[in-house]
């Protein structure tokens, strides 16, 4: 169970993490306006991304009472993860993204010659931008922390929805300045909370085998990477990805009910 003390700062987190945020892209948005150079844009907009560690560095010791930063980065990243996991983990995000791009093109009657992949020389500079913002910026907040103590409360399942939700909404400004507008800004919203919140679901179920971030911070990369790779309209492809990342995660909910909801799926259907 959480205590009331935990509760506290995990809401005290949460406030901090979007108030930070928002105030950060807000200072990004001025940047962007009086035109300063786009390398300095582009590094603002990484550095929005660390709020989540930002705000464990500032609330370190009262998260953490009593224990080293030397001991803290051991707990979250020398846990031995399954090689398995990275294998799979990946997998599973490349089929949904070809599936989501499939459908794309055979949905719009467009042939697969017209597909249009990113070229060799920004593959570098993309990969870079991900891994500097949020893969490595936001898993110590949302999985390190946040995860791992809401379930101390609720089940994995619930904890990741909860989770996912905010998650999904600390994104909010930036949803709102994607520049779509109208209908289309609400169903970008739409797909991109189911998107977000499905994932959620997917990671938690990775990230509990092992209780080490790097797995979590490389399917965040994936996530991020994955949806750049062919260049076409964000909207469209977003929505068929947030099916896909849907689908996946009921599937993985339904195959491995003991670790997502807490029980022996055997033992329930035997008291049933």
């Amino acid at each position: 169970m959480i205590a009331k003390k935990d509760a506290r700062l995990l809401r005290k987190y949460f406030i901090l993490t979007y108030l930070i945020f928002w105030l950060l892209l807000a200072l990004t948005g001025y940047m962007i306006s009086i035109e300063v150079p786009e390398l300095m844009q582009t590094i603002m907009k990484n550095v929005d991304a660390w709020t989540p560690t930002f705000v464990i560095l500032i609330m370190f010791k009262k998260l953490y009472p009593g224990m080293t930063f030397k001991e803290y980065m051991k707990l979250h990243f020398m846990k031995k993860i399954n090689p398995r996991d990275f294998l799979v983990s990946f997998l599973l995000q490349a089929f949904i993204v070809a599936a989501a791009i499939l459908s794309f093109f055979i949905i719009n009657d467009k042939s697969l010659n017209t597909m249009v992949f990113i070229s060799v020389s920004t593959i570098i500079p993309v990969v870079i931008i991900n891994l500097t913002a949020g893969v490595l910026g936001e898993e110590l907040g949302w999985r390190g922390y946040a995860l791992n103590l809401l379930q101390k409360k609720y089940i994995p399942l619930i904890s990741s929805l909860i989770v996912g939700v905010i998650w999904g909404l600390w994104h909010l400004p930036l949803i709102i300045l994607s520049g779509y507008s109208g209908l289309e800004l609400v169903y970008y919203m739409i797909a991109f909370m189911v998107a977000v919140i499905s994932f959620s679901v997917i990671i938690t179920f990775f990230y509990n085998k092992s209780k080490n971030v790097l797995i979590a911070m490389w399917m965040h990369f994936w996530f991020n990477f994955l949806l750049q790779i062919v260049i076409i309209d964000l909207l469209p492809l977003l929505i068929y990805v947030s099916v896909g990342y849907l689908i996946i995660a009921i599937l993985i909910v339904i195959l491995n009910k003991k670790e997502l909801l807490g029980f022996d799926a055997q033992v329930q259907e035997n008291i049933a």
